[in-house]
């Protein structure tokens, strides 16, 4: 079934339909969630507040040119921004790698190759600016289009080109430094 068919039952009042809604996209923005907060608990209480957000929202959306997957992220980017505020002056950016799976390599060897590149690309990504960082985390960790990106971060289409291209940049500068030393 399309989203947007979808959509249009929940704003009918369909709450079976938002329940489908959920599990098409609970499980996508809760890591998107948890790359941002360390804490489980806080992070599934987000993603429930992002949820009531959205279904208290989506009366209110146009279906025409709609990208609603790009709308639920811009809620939850917009939700763990308020969840921020609340706590926090600066938001606590998560290691990405306590999220990743890294698989088992036949060898000792390559495991510690492995995990020292992975060490050396988690440092750069550590030293890049916070627009860098989620312009990259949305593109390549999240798997969004451009497009989709530009919506979520309210810029854009040319500037996502930018940042993303900018940012890899900088990544690689970052890791050609650090293997020089």
């Amino acid at each position: 079934m399309d989203i947007n068919d979808l959509i249009k039952r929940v704003q009918q009042g369909d709450s079976e339909a938002f329940g489908q809604v959920y599990d098409i996209f609970a499980q996508r923005i809760f890591k998107y969630i948890r790359l941002k907060v360390q804490n489980k608990e806080q992070a599934e209480d987000i993603l429930q507040e992002v949820f009531i957000k959205a279904y208290k929202g989506i009366a209110a959306l146009k279906l025409e040119g709609l990208n609603f997957n790009a709308w639920l992220y811009r809620v939850a980017s917009n939700t763990v921004n308020d969840h921020f505020r609340k706590k926090y002056r600066t938001p606590e950016i998560l290691n990405i790698d306590d999220h990743q799976d890294i698989s088992s390599s036949s060898s000792p060897q390559k495991d510690m190759e492995f995990r020292s590149e992975m060490s050396t690309v988690l440092a750069a990504f550590e030293d890049l600016s916070p627009i860098y960082r989620q312009v990259l985390e949305l593109r390549f960790l999240q798997d969004l289009t451009i497009k989709e990106t530009a919506h979520i971060l309210s810029k854009s289409q040319l500037a996502i080109r930018l940042l993303q291209h900018r940012a890899l940049k900088k990544v690689e500068g970052i890791i050609s430094r650090t293997t020089q030393q």
